[in-house]
């Protein structure tokens, strides 16, 4: 069927380029540009070395302990003299001064502990303890048979139970002796808190001078 010079008036014409147009606008994508000054879309890649020093991953000192506690880094390691139990992680000394120390891991409780004549301190007490998540004084009666009658440690000596964070969460505990006085640390999920002071460590130190715990 034919279209007749009639059909292609001048009106109509308009009206098909007029949908044309509309057409093509409604096809052609969204371009968007960003305004003059605007940050990137893309945020660009930090390129900078760590500062010298700036801590790292991977740490290979432990944090060091609170002020006026002894530095056991000189002193001599005579962890397998001491170790005293096939069941469960367990070392014992007696201290210069008399004291019946133990250190262990079981049943869920890591912890080193003294009993005896406790000196330094303005009130009575014949023990001490300091575990995972606390250290203090007491008084009671005397701990189980196996952490009694320790061999002795001599000053200048240390005695490490767990090197390396081998105890239950990781821990390690440290017990030296200098001269008259005894201290011991437990550092908490040893291998992860190295070089800082986020690790969680709990001890004592026993002197005539004054002892106190942290």
């Amino acid at each position: 069927m034919g279209c007749s010079a009639e059909a292609w008036r001048p009106g109509t014409v308009v009206a098909v380029i007029t949908v044309a147009a509309a057409v093509v606008v409604a096809m052609t994508p969204l371009v968007t540009y960003p305004a003059p000054g605007a940050a990137p879309a893309i945020a660009p890649v930090d390129t900078s070395e760590p500062a010298p020093g700036a801590p790292t991953s991977v740490q290979t000192a432990l944090a060091p302990p609170p002020p006026g506690f002894p530095d056991f880094d000189a002193f001599t390691d005579v962890s397998g003299d001491h170790d005293v139990s096939r069941y469960y992680s367990l070392a014992t000394f007696t201290s210069p001064t008399g004291l019946q120390c133990a250190m262990w891991s079981s049943r869920g409780d890591t912890a080193a502990f003294c009993f005896g004549a406790i000196p330094g301190l303005d009130h009575p007490t014949n023990q001490v303890y300091a575990g995972d998540y606390k250290a203090y004084f007491g008084l009671s009666t005397p701990p189980d048979t196996d952490k009694l009658d320790g061999k002795p440690l001599a000053s200048g000596e240390k005695v490490i139970l767990g090197a390396g964070g081998t105890l239950m969460s990781g821990d390690q505990i440290t017990c030296g002796a200098d001269d008259l006085l005894v201290a011991c640390i437990v550092v908490r999920d040893f291998r992860r808190n190295h070089s800082d002071d986020t690790a969680q460590r709990h001890g004592f130190v026993l002197s005539p001078n004054g002892s106190w715990t942290f």
